[in-house]
């Protein structure tokens, strides 16, 4: 490898580390919120459980992440024992995450619409009830999904004697068409449900708008607009290149890439949730105070 190649790539995977710690962080301080609202027995809603879980699969992937770039960075080229078990658990969270996100974009989808045909209604009441086993559904089949994945890679790369050239292409083929499917499904679900929310919300303020009714409280719709496209550009971007990164970008500017909408997504969330924005709020004048008396003693 060339000396500049080289000098990039090592930035590559520092600024890579740099953003999974940073996401990693958010993703724990999420969690940790959580946790404590749960031990001082504080009611979590859906809304809060499914942040959480999103939260959760991210952690493991940006842990997973990190431990992935620690080791080839010491170590080169991963022994199979430690890439099929570190492969298993990116996959699992990776789409957990996707999943979960379209679950959290339906969910708020079918509570803030306000349509009212006999499907969509019938659809709220069995989606809204069962938020918590559906989340649960979602990481279970993203769990097989991967498992299944990975092992038919495996069994199919050109190391397996035991398959022929014609079984190993016909499995590679419907392996990639499956990958298509676990991926595009989600991402259409994700654009119903986002194109469904901001149909709503423009009809409902237009006829506001239409009846000359007050419009201070607009801001609350254009703040659940801002949140839906911002959130649906980060899931479409994060999509798009874990569908096709691989072919694009090297592997550090891969993991860089996904890590930061996924950083960013984790960040903005805790900014449009007041709970968890007034926790940064808090802890942010501890450590001003704290700093303030640390120079006041100095002085």
């Amino acid at each position: 490898m060339e000396s500049g190649q080289w000098i990039q790539e090592l930035c590559l995977f520092i600024t890579a580390s740099i953003v999974c710690a940073i996401g990693l962080q958010t993703n724990l301080f999420i969690v940790g919120v959580s946790a404590i609202d749960r031990l001082n027995r504080r009611p979590l809603t859906p809304a809060d459980l499914l942040i959480t879980a999103i939260a959760t699969s991210r952690i493991l992937f940006q842990f997973m992440t990190l431990l992935d770039l620690f080791w080839i960075t010491f170590n080169g080229v991963g022994s199979a024992t430690f890439a099929i078990p570190s492969a298993m658990i990116v996959s699992s969270s990776a789409y957990s995450n996707i999943w979960l996100s379209v679950l959290q974009s339906v969910f708020y989808s079918l509570k803030i619409s306000n349509f009212h045909n006999i499907l969509y209604l019938c659809l709220k009441k069995i989606i809204l009830q069962r938020v918590v086993g559906l989340a649960i559904m979602f990481v279970v089949m993203s769990i097989f999904y991967s498992l299944a994945d990975i092992l038919t890679f495996v069994m199919t790369s050109p190391n397996n004697s035991t398959q022929d050239g014609g079984t190993n292409h016909m499995v590679q083929f419907i392996r990639y068409r499956v990958f298509l499917l676990w991926n595009v499904l989600p991402f259409l679900f994700y654009v119903v449900s986002c194109s469904a929310l901001l149909g709503s919300l423009c009809r409902h303020m237009y006829r506001m708008r239409r009846e000359d009714n007050v419009t201070v409280h607009l801001d609350t719709y254009y703040k659940t607009i801002k949140f839906t496209v911002a959130s649906f550009c980060c899931f479409a971007l994060y999509v798009s290149f874990n569908m096709f990164g691989n072919f694009l970008l090297s592997f550090p500017a891969l993991l860089l890439v996904g890590n930061c909408f996924l950083m960013l997504h984790s960040l903005y969330l805790i900014y449009m949730t007041p709970q968890l924005r007034a926790q940064v709020i808090k802890i942010l004048n501890v450590m001003t105070r704290a700093a303030t008396r640390n120079f006041g003693v100095h002085d």
